[in-house]
C-alpha cells in the first residue's frame, strides 16, 4: 500500500517564513529602523495601558485616581475611613502579586532595570515575554495600592521584554535582539516621561553603556515612535507641571548650584545605600519567620499600610507633591520630612518584595532636597526656590545612577525648563563626580554586584574572557596507556603531529610523554619495546576549572605546545593547545573584517549604477 505524500505542516512553514523575514530585517538597516519604530509603538501602547492600570487600581484602593491630592478624605466610592483602606490596600495587593511573581516571573520583583542591564550585556538580550505581563500587573498593584515606587523601572523592563520578544520571535541574531531590547527600554522612558531624547540617551548610557551613531539612530526612532503613541492616546501633558516663569536669575547663583549638586548628589547616593540596607534587614528578619517568599508582600504590606496611615503623603509616586515643592508651597521642615519619608518608604516597598522603580523616588528626593536648599539660601539668592528644586532632581539622580546625560535631559524634558540646562549640567557633573569618588556601584549595578553578577569585567574583552578551561578545551588527540610501548608512542606522536601526549594508568593521568624524550631515548639505544611506565614522564596538566590566566601561565612556564585538562579525579577530559589559540584569533579577526566591510542598500545601488556605465 503506497502512502500519500504528506503536505508540509503549516506551523513549520509559517515558522520558516518568520525566521526568513527576521534575518532579512536584521541584515538591512532600513528595515531594522522600521522594526525599531514598531517596537517603540508597541511599548508606547504598553505604557498607556500601564498608566491606566495604576489609575484603575488606585481608584479601587482609594476611590480616587490620584490620592495625594485627597489626603485625609474617606474612600471616594465606598466612604471607608482613610485608616482602613490605607492599612489593608498594600496587603491585599501583595497577596495577589506575591504569588504571581513567584510563580511566573521572579525577575519582575524589584525595580527591574538591573535585570535589563544584565540581560542586554550578558545574556544576549533574552527577556521572556511573560515578564512584561507580570511586571505590568504587579507594578500596577504595588503603586496603585500605595507602594512608594516609580513607574520608569517597570516600564523599562516591560519595553525591553517586548523588544526582545519581537526580535526572538523573528529569529534575529543575538546582536539584533540586544538592539531591539535596548530600543524597548528607550521607548519605555520616552513614553513615561514624554522625553524621547532622554529615553534614547538612557538606553545608551545606562543599558548599553556604549554610543555609536548607528545605535543612537535606532533607539531614537523607537523613542520618538513610543512618545508619539503615548501623546496621541493619553495627551501631551507634562509629567511634572512647573510655572512657566521659572528662570535662573543671576550667574552668581552658580556657586549655590555647585553646592546643591554636592548636597543633592549625596542625598541620591544615601538613598541608594539605604535601599539595600533596608533590603538586607528585611531579608534577615523574614528568614527567621520561615514563611514562604510569596507571602512576603502580603504580610509586610500590613506594615507598609500602617506607615501610610501615619504618613499618607507617601502614597504612590507623589508627583503632585513635587509640583507643590517646586512652587515653594512647603516649609523646610516638611520638605525634609517628605524627603526622608520617601527614602524610607521606597526602601521598604522594594525590600518587602514590591514591584516598582527607584528612578521617580530619586527625583522626588532630589526635588525636596533642592527646594529645602533653595529656602535656606533664599535670602542670599535671587533665583526662585523652584530653580533649586528642579536642579536638585537631576543632581540626586546623577548621584544615585551616575548617568549625567540622562539626568540633564530627562529633567528638562519632563518639566519643560530648557532654560535650566546650564545650572543643571554643573550640578549633575559635581554630583556624578562625588558619587564616583565615594563608591564604585550605582543604584542599579549594586543589586547585580551583591548577586555576584559583573557587568563590565575587563577580562571579558580578552581573547578567552573569563571562561574556565573546560569551556574552551578540545578533545585530546590521543591518550596512551602506561603499558603501551615506546614504539607505539612514537607512532601516535607522528600520527597526531603533537609534541607530547598524555599517559594514563587505570584511567588516571600519570604524565606526558614527549617526542623530545623519545628521540633522546632512541639515540641512547633504548629499547622500543619498553613500556611508557618505565620512562620519566612530564607531570604537567591543568584542572578543568582553571581560569585562562592559569592555563596560559602553564603553557608559558613549561614551554609545551599543549597540555591535558584533568577533572578532580585526574582523568583526562580535554586538551588545550597554542594551535587552538591561534585558530581562535584567526576566526575573531575574520569576523571583525566581515563586520568592517558591511554595506547598505544605498551603496549597493550606487555600485550597480556605476557598473552599467
Amino acid at each position: 500500500m503506497t502512502r500519500r505524500p504528506q503536505s508540509p505542516q503549516p506551523g513549520r512553514s509559517a515558522a520558516g517564513i518568520r525566521v526568513r523575514v527576521g534575518h532579512t530585517v536584521a541584515a538591512h538597516r532600513s528595515l531594522l529602523g522600521i522594526a525599531a519604530a514598531v517596537v517603540g509603538a508597541v511599548v508606547g501602547a504598553a505604557v498607556v495601558l500601564f498608566n491606566l492600570a495604576i489609575r484603575a487600581w488606585t481608584w479601587v484602593s482609594t476611590g480616587f485616581t490620584e490620592y495625594t491630592t485627597h489626603i485625609g478624605s474617606p474612600h471616594g466610592v465606598w466612604g471607608w475611613a482613610p485608616w482602613l483602606f490605607l492599612l489593608l490596600s498594600p496587603a491585599l495587593a501583595g497577596a495577589v502579586y506575591g504569588p504571581l511573581i513567584q510563580r511566573f516571573a521572579p525577575s519582575a520583583k524589584g525595580h527591574g532595570i538591573p535585570e535589563v542591564m544584565l540581560a542586554v550585556r550578558r545574556k544576549g538580550g533574552r527577556i521572556p515575554g511573560r515578564v512584561a505581563v507580570v511586571k505590568i500587573v504587579s507594578s500596577a498593584l504595588t503603586i496603585g495600592s500605595g507602594g512608594s515606587a516609580g513607574r520608569e523601572g517597570p516600564i523599562v523592563q516591560v519595553g525591553a521584554s517586548l523588544g526582545s520578544t519581537i526580535a526572538s520571535w523573528l529569529g534575529m541574531p543575538v546582536s539584533r535582539v540586544v538592539l531591539l531590547a535596548s530600543c524597548g527600554s528607550a521607548a519605555g522612558i520616552a513614553a513615561t516621561f514624554h522625553a524621547p531624547l532622554a529615553g534614547a540617551v538612557f538606553a545608551l548610557e545606562v543599558i548599553l553603556t556604549e554610543f555609536t551613531a548607528e545605535t543612537f539612530g535606532f533607539v531614537v526612532l523607537s523613542a520618538v515612535s513610543s512618545s508619539m503613541v503615548a501623546r496621541i492616546l493619553q495627551g501631551d501633558e507634562m509629567v511634572v507641571r512647573v510655572a512657566s516663569d521659572l528662570s535662573f536669575a543671576s550667574q552668581t547663583d552658580m556657586w549655590w548650584v555647585a553646592l546643591l549638586g554636592l548636597v543633592a548628589g549625596m542625598c541620591g547616593l544615601g538613598f541608594s545605600k539605604l535601599l539595600y540596607a533596608c533590603e538586607d534587614a528585611i531579608d534577615w528578619l523574614w528568614a527567621r519567620t520561615r514563611l514562604p517568599q510569596w507571602a512576603r508582600p502580603a504580610v509586610l504590606g500590613l506594615v507598609l499600610g500602617a506607615g501610610l496611615v501615619a504618613f499618607p503623603y507617601m502614597f504612590g509616586s507623589g508627583y503632585p507633591l513635587e509640583e507643590d515643592a517646586i512652587a515653594g508651597n512647603f516649609s523646610v521642615a516638611f520638605l525634609l520630612a517628605l524627603m526622608l519619608g520617601r527614602a524610607l518608604y521606597t526602601a521598604f516597598t522594594i525590600g518587602m518584595g514590591g514591584s516598582g522603580g527607584v528612578f521617580a523616588p530619586t527625583l522626588f528626593i532630589g526635588a525636596m532636597a533642592g527646594a529645602a536648599f533653595g529656602d535656606v539660601v533664599s535670602p542670599l539668592s535671587a533665583s526662585p526656590v523652584g530653580v533649586f528644586a528642579v536642579v536638585g532632581m537631576g543632581a540626586a539622580f546623577a548621584g544615585a545612577a551616575r548617568a549625567p546625560m540622562t539626568a540633564v535631559l530627562i529633567i528638562v524634558e519632563m518639566t519643560g525648563q530648557f532654560s535650566l540646562i546650564l545650572p543643571m549640567m554643573l550640578a549633575v557633573v559635581i554630583a556624578t563626580g562625588a558619587s564616583r569618588f565615594l563608591t564604585r556601584a550605582t543604584i542599579y549595578t549594586e543589586k547585580l554586584r551583591r548577586r555576584g553578577d559583573v557587568l563590565d569585567d575587563p577580562v571579558e574583552g580578552t581573547l578567552l574572557g573569563t571562561r574556565v578551561a573546560s569551556q574552551w578545551m578540545t578533545h585530546a588527540p590521543e591518550v596512551l596507556a602506561a603499558s603501551a610501548s615506546v614504539a607505539s608512542a612514537l607512532s601516535a606522536l607522528r600520527r597526531t603531529k603533537e609534541s607530547a601526549l598524555p599517559v594514563v594508568d587505570g584511567g588516571r593521568f600519570v604524565g606526558l610523554v614527549s617526542s623530545l624524550r623519545l628521540a633522546e631515548l632512541t639515540q641512547e639505544g633504548g629499547s622500543l619495546d619498553s613500556p611508557l611506565s618505565d620512562l620519566p614522564l612530564i607531570d604537567e596538566a591543568v584542572p578543568d576549572g582553571a581560569p585562562p590566566t592559569k592555563v596560559l601561565e602553564a603553557l608559558r612556564r613549561t614551554g609545551l605546545q599543549a597540555l591535558p585538562v584533568l577533572d578532580n579525579q585526574r582523568r583526562v577530559v580535554g586538551w588545550v593547545s597554542e594551535r587552538d589559540l591561534v585558530d581562535r584569533m584567526y576566526r575573531d579577526q575574520r569576523r571583525a573584517i566581515a563586520a568592517r566591510t558591511q554595506t547598505s542598500w544605498g551603496s549597493r545601488m550606487q555600485d550597480r549604477r556605476k557598473s552599467r556605465f
